[in-house]
């Protein structure tokens, strides 16, 4: 992640002769700062950091107690078109370099549950799941810039988009072994995890804030 931030930092250091401005704001994964370069009328390139988000819950349900996490960190470099000049909608693309985490762990406290079709009492007994999402994502998203750099000024901005990419998923369980539970049952439920997250492709990102034009 350090390594990701200094080379977006040094791609745009690289053009400091053009007009630039700052700009942070909050959404999803959490704080984003920013730093921005005109290129052309139509073209800006921009690299930010965006994360903090840490997330935390516990619950029980049918005799089985959960808790689940989320973290989120992602660095970004990307490229914004405005199709028409002096406007401030923008068509962006670029690339996301991600810590993103999420983690289920659930504890049985004399709850039952189905794995691979067989009911199992998980009494003392826990399966947790761990997903991380993929090191680097293609972005692609859409956004309206109030002010662009050129001339000095405060101003908003507003970003919507995705990262492509599907999360990889591990399971670790004390199950195996007991009441006619098998390795192949614990594989097959953990298809079964693994196929639903896997319908989820993209991971939003979304910010709104303030920008600084120099």
């Amino acid at each position: 992640m350090k390594s990701s931030l200094t080379l977006a930092c040094c791609l745009l250091l690289s053009f400091s002769a053009n007009a630039a401005e700052v700009y942070g704001g909050a959404g999803f994964p959490g704080l984003t700062l920013g730093y921005s370069m005109k290129m052309t009328d139509n073209i800006s390139l921009r690299g930010e950091y965006s994360g903090g988000l840490n997330i935390s819950r516990n619950g029980s349900r049918d005799g089985i107690d959960f808790n689940g996490n989320l973290k989120a960190n992602s660095v970004g470099i990307f490229g914004d078109y405005y199709p028409i000049a002096g406007s401030g909608f923008r068509g962006t693309g670029g690339v996301t370099f991600n810590d993103i985490k999420a983690g289920l762990a659930s504890t049985g406290n004399n709850g039952t549950a189905t794995i691979n079709n067989k009911p199992v009492n998980l009494n003392g007994l826990f399966y947790n799941v761990d997903l991380k999402y993929p090191s680097v994502t293609p972005y692609l998203g859409i956004g309206y810039q109030s002010k662009r750099s050129g001339t000095p000024g405060w101003g908003f901005f507003a970003d919507a988009g995705v990262m492509i990419g599907k999360f990889d998923t591990t399971t670790s369980q004390n199950i195996v072994g007991t009441q006619g539970i098998v390795q192949a049952d614990i594989d097959a439920q953990t298809n079964k995890v693994r196929e639903s997250v896997n319908k989820l492709s993209v991971l939003p990102k979304l910010t709104v804030g303030a920008v600084y034009s120099f």
